[in-house]
């Protein structure tokens, strides 16, 4: 595949089949005067997810399901209360490993049923309890407040684990899809520096695209490692315009959320402690313009004493699986996915001090 730029790139070729027949999938930004509408546009596209072959198939038989989902109130630091789906295993077993999901959508977009099929999957598959937040989106809360919801509600695992059937010793991950990884990434960062008690043990990221470019509205530049990111061969600058995701869709989640890029929230490549962060499983795009962004976090970490496993999926936009779910390669996509939060299961510290929050 050629761009407008006449730069070359691999594309799947079930893929590119696809592409050729339908062509490729436009841009959907988000209407500021009708948010509401585009929710559900958002919305809509999940549920045809759900409803695929794909999802079906990789569930199995789920009727009569075999786990359980709870809504639960949680109270963040404002007084909200924000909402957190638990889903559960329901074979008698003692205390699982809990996972805190935060879901995609540009911080705009998004709720519940976004990472559904990934808290079932690894609920019934690893033995485990997910617990899914609905953080508050944009434009209705600007940001931090979208990354201290979701840090909230880890603090609330942290002291409430026992009360769903979670054993926090046996594991306490986090999972951030696309624009969830934004928010759980700082969130690894305050929870060590904090000293969260039990400590996080381990994190997903899931096409996650870590800002190391940006100007806010009020001038503050973030330019962080562009010798790294910024090459005319880097995925930043070959994938600038997509498929699926591009810089100005970025630069108008971020807009839309009135990101300051002087926060030291905003981006983890603003800190420069990358120690006892606890180990990292990253899920890459290869036609993604985050791929480097991904790399690169990695290597921070590993170089810091961590460990690190990656899979990349060559040829493959932001977020394929859930655009087609008919494409072969989400079959190891999922499996991948359950592989990796086993390892990160696997390399969970020996020991572990209960919750002193």
């Amino acid at each position: 595949m050629t761009d407008q730029d006449g730069r070359k790139f691999e594309v799947d070729p079930e893929l590119n089949a696809i592409w050729k027949k339908y062509g490729e999938p436009k841009f959907f930004f988000p209407k500021v005067d009708d948010m509401a509408g585009s929710r559900r546009l958002h919305a809509m596209g999940s549920a045809r997810f759900l409803k695929s072959a794909f999802v079906k198939q990789t569930l199995g038989n789920t009727s009569p399901r075999s786990w359980t989902e709870e809504d639960r109130p949680v109270v963040v630091r404002d007084g909200s209360s924000i909402t957190v789906r638990i889903y559960r295993p329901k074979e008698a077993s003692t205390g699982r490993p809990v996972m805190v999901v935060a879901h995609s959508g540009g911080w705009c977009l998004g709720g519940l049923e976004t990472e559904e099929f990934i808290c079932q999957l690894l609920c019934i598959r690893l033995n485990m309890v997910v617990v899914n937040v609905a953080y508050r989106l944009s434009p209705e809360v600007s940001f931090p407040t979208h990354l201290f919801d979701v840090y909230d509600a880890i603090k609330w695992v942290a002291v409430n684990a026992h009360t769903i059937g979670g054993d926090l010793h046996k594991g306490f991950l986090t999972c951030g899809v696309s624009a969830g990884g934004n928010l759980t990434s700082p969130c690894a960062l305050l929870a060590r520096d904090e000293g969260l008690r039990p400590n996080l043990t381990g994190h997903v990221y899931i096409c996650t695209g870590l800002p190391h470019a940006y100007t806010d509205q009020n001038g503050n530049v973030m330019h962080l490692f562009p010798e790294q990111l910024q090459s005319a061969s880097g995925s930043w600058e070959v994938y600038k315009d997509g498929p699926v995701a591009s810089r100005a869709m970025n630069v108008f989640y971020a807009d839309l959320a009135k990101v300051d890029a002087s926060s030291p929230l905003f981006s983890p490549f603003t800190q420069k402690d990358f120690s006892d962060l606890g180990p990292v499983y990253f899920q890459v795009a290869g036609m993604d313009l985050w791929k480097d962004t991904s790399f690169l976090y990695c290597d921070l970490v590993k170089k810091a004493g961590g460990k690190t496993k990656i899979d990349v999926y060559p040829g493959l936009p932001h977020l394929w699986y859930s655009i087609y779910p008919q494409l072969s390669i989400n079959q190891k996509w999922a499996q991948d996915l359950i592989k990796g939060v086993e390892w990160l299961l696997n390399q969970k510290e020996a020991t572990q001090t209960s919750s002193r929050l």
